[in-house]
């Protein structure tokens, strides 16, 4: 009766399979993360470049802002609440001189605000009762990405400067840029830091021509 060979694996390559199944399942995982991470930072920027934007539009199209007398007897913002107002009632439509977006260094997040109140008029986030809106980098629980610095210059040597705001005034949409230098910036740049992969990506603001970009 003859004899037939059975082939099969020894224990020295199944072990080096094993081993390449391993080794390219840390090559995807590591590639996966670092899309993630890439993406995560890319629509920060889009997401505040797109804010930038939005105020942009708003101030060109001269809206009011719901605002009402408070407690001291200045204007504040009673949008989404009317607790801020000495009288509810008088939480009514009134006309911005600017809107604009305020970030600080080291920051998950940003505001938008408008300057309701004649007597702040200063195209800068002056009291918490401008505030429209607050908004984080990312979406969700994660705060992975944070704006690392905030950078201005006339337009180079661009400086760090620990927070800014750009605001655009109403009906015109000039831009405005401030720094607290008491010296207005030609550009003001928000990079955006991923703390995982440690990269970075730039929103730049352009106060001649008014151009908001990623880069």
């Amino acid at each position: 009766m003859p004899l037939h060979n059975k082939k099969g694996f020894t224990l020295v390559e199944v072990m080096v399979s094993v081993a390449v199944i391993g080794l390219l399942a840390v090559i995807m995982m590591t590639s996966l993360g670092s899309t993630r991470q890439t993406e995560e930072l890319k629509a920060s920027a889009r997401q505040l470049a797109a804010d930038i934007r939005s105020m942009q539009a708003r101030a060109l199209a001269a809206g009011d802002v719901q605002a009402c007398p408070n407690s001291s007897a200045l204007l504040s913002i009673c949008e989404d609440s009317k607790a801020v107002c000495t009288n509810p009632a008088d939480c009514v439509a009134h006309v911005p001189s600017a809107f604009g977006v305020n970030a600080s260094s080291t920051a998950t997040y940003y505001t938008l605000f408008a300057e309701v109140e004649p007597s702040t008029a200063d195209f800068h986030l002056t009291r918490p009762t401008e505030v429209l809106l607050s908004r984080p980098l990312l979406q969700g629980t994660s705060q992975n990405v944070v704006i690392k610095n905030v950078l201005t210059g006339k337009p180079a040597p661009l400086l760090p400067k620990i927070a800014g705001d750009v605001s655009f005034m109403r009906q015109s949409g000039n831009t405005r840029l401030n720094d607290g230098s008491g010296l207005e910036p030609d550009i003001m740049v928000f990079r955006l830091w991923h703390k995982v992969s440690s990269s970075t990506i730039d929103v730049e603001v352009n106060r001649v021509t008014g151009r908001v970009s990623v880069l």
